[in-house]
């Protein structure tokens, strides 16, 4: 429930961008989403159809672009992708850390029609 109102926000500020562009309907709205977001995708998508009811995003296509949840090694410092419950470093096998990638949540993309 507490996408409700991140989602809400997105698709405000979906609509004033289009808006702004002269945008008659929305077609496409790709959001990145980070695989330790929070967000579950199904609720994203649910939410999104509920706010954009009766508006320009209204039957808009949801297209989510995974974003990989990384490490950066304690180290050496080099930036590695999670490869399930391992935390090693894959160049010098140290255990690395979580960092902010993998928690992104935003609009990269909106397709429309003027």
């Amino acid at each position: 429930m507490h996408e409700a109102h991140i989602v809400e926000a997105m698709v405000k500020q979906v609509l004033e961008k289009a808006a702004a562009s002269g945008a008659k309907k929305i077609t496409a709205v790709t959001l990145a989403m980070g695989e330790q977001c929070g967000f579950d995708e199904g609720c994203v998508r649910l939410y999104f159809e509920n706010f954009t009811e009766n508006t320009p995003a209204a039957g808009a296509k949801l297209i989510f672009k995974p974003v990989a949840q990384k490490l950066t090694c304690r180290k050496c410092g080099n930036d590695f992708e999670r490869k399930g419950s391992d935390l090693n470093c894959p160049v010098c096998c140290s255990m690395g850390f979580l960092n902010r990638t993998g928690k992104e949540f935003y609009v990269e993309n909106i397709e429309i029609e003027s």
